[in-house]
């Protein structure tokens, strides 16, 4: 994890994903499997500068800020106009003409935006910029992409700003504030690449388990997704080391990139596209992404507080681990043979929740592949820290990170030798 932590950041397409690619491959390889590197273009966003100036009855100040991955490029001074948390009544109230749409975001459970298409409506109403924040702690910033991301037809410039900032830019609006805005950026085809290990079965049973990690991150990522790098390789070197006798199915092991910083256009659309015939022959997928946390960072009831956005500190390090949910696709099997060894290796669980693809944090991973019909699981949590600039290692406990994993080989221990049949068969609600 440590020395995954050391490429930053790992954006897609840029020298610290290269490298990134490179070190996972050499780690699958000396694990024992049979590697590829699978190059690709796409359309990468090359960000070259930015910055924003408040203006207002109080002077001059530059704020800290990130601009909101593949929006367009400009520059400009513009009146500010608060539209709270950006829900279309909210914007349909205010005159947005010639105006910074300033955003109240919301992250629900530290993940799910509460502004997914706030962007672009406020671009249709006449925004020539927009402010938000993702509410993380400490003013720290939470860069994103946007979900609903156009690439080269993105409208106008847009910036993530610490919470306590954008409450000074809320106070500036009510004031006749304005904001001096600068984002050089273009979009240009780009390389990146899946990094791909093959394990061979026996063959005594017919279909392939297929485990992924994305291994880009908006800064150093440990947390995300250094921890789901981590346990890849683990998992890779357990199996690897298994006489093949023990291995009823094929695997692959598969890194991908541009689930961060390229939303929803990259992660593992490349490779299911490529790969139809692998695809159709899979039948379980496993998406390791946010694998262990400090349990001192926040403390919830199954998320209330997040979704409240309240912070309770207790003071001490409370037991147990941060909580997790387990998201399954409509596949009882699933939670069935994962949650006996959540409990046997000490991990907490808040939910178990049957909603892939419907419901579930990344579009472009498990998602994508629940999409398809394929079995798919996902055990992950998020912390308020989590794509900032403080998610580092020392926020994450080895310990509980090898809990986890140890977990995760149980499960695909029992689940690789359960029959196709009952493996693929579904519900519906």
């Amino acid at each position: 994890m440590r020395e995954l932590c050391d490429f930053q950041p790992r954006w897609a397409g840029y020298r610290a994903e290269r490298q990134a690619g490179a070190w996972l491959a050499r780690r699958l390889r000396d694990a024992g499997l049979d590697v590829e590197v699978d190059r690709y273009t796409f359309r990468k966003w090359q960000l070259d500068g930015w910055r924003t100036t408040l203006l207002s009855a109080q002077g001059r100040r530059v704020l800290p800020s990130f601009p909101i991955w593949s929006t367009a490029a400009g520059r400009g001074t513009a009146p500010l106009v608060d539209v709270g948390l950006g829900t279309e009544p909210e914007l349909l109230a205010r005159d947005l003409t010639g105006a910074v749409a300033v955003v109240t975001g919301k992250a629900l459970l530290n993940v799910f935006a509460s502004y997914p298409d706030t962007y672009h409506r406020a671009a249709e109403l006449g925004a020539v910029a927009m402010v938000v924040t993702s509410d993380a702690p400490d003013n720290l910033i939470r860069p994103t992409s946007s979900g609903r991301n156009l690439l080269d037809e993105n409208p106008i410039p847009a910036f993530q700003l610490g919470a306590q900032d954008l409450a000074a830019v809320r106070a500036a609006a009510g004031e006749g504030g304005r904001l001096r805005y600068r984002l050089a950026a273009e979009h240009r085809d780009g390389t990146t690449r899946d990094v791909v290990g093959h394990l061979r079965g026996s063959g005594e049973l017919p279909g392939t388990v297929l485990v992924c990690a994305h291994y880009d991150a908006w800064f150093t990522g440990a947390l995300d997704n250094a921890t789901g790098v981590a346990g890849l390789i683990g998992l890779a070197e357990h199996f690897a080391a298994l006489p093949r006798s023990q291995r009823p199915r094929d695997m692959v092991f598969v890194g991908v990139t541009g689930h961060d910083a390229g939303y929803p256009h990259l992660g593992l659309n490349h490779f299911v596209a490529s790969r139809p015939e692998l695809m159709a022959d899979v039948d379980l997928f496993v998406n390791l992404d946010h694998l262990a946390a400090h349990g001192d960072e926040h403390v919830s009831g199954t998320g209330l507080t997040d979704m409240l956005g309240l912070q309770v500190d207790v003071g001490v390090q409370r037991p147990g681990d941060e909580e997790r949910a387990l998201f399954t696709t409509r596949h009882p099997a699933l939670a069935a043979t994962f949650l006996p060894h959540l409990v046997a290796h000490g991990l907490l669980l808040t939910a178990a929740v049957p909603t892939i693809p419907e419901v579930n944090a990344n579009g472009d991973l498990e998602g994508l592949v629940g999409a398809l019909g394929v079995p798919s699981v996902n055990l992950t949590m998020a912390t308020p820290h989590y794509h900032t600039v403080e998610d580092t290692p020392a926020r994450i406990p080895a310990g509980q990170l090898a809990r986890c994993v140890r977990a995760h080989r149980d499960f695909l221990t029992d689940a690789m030798a359960l029959p196709r049949e009952v493996l693929r068969a579904g519900i519906g609600f």
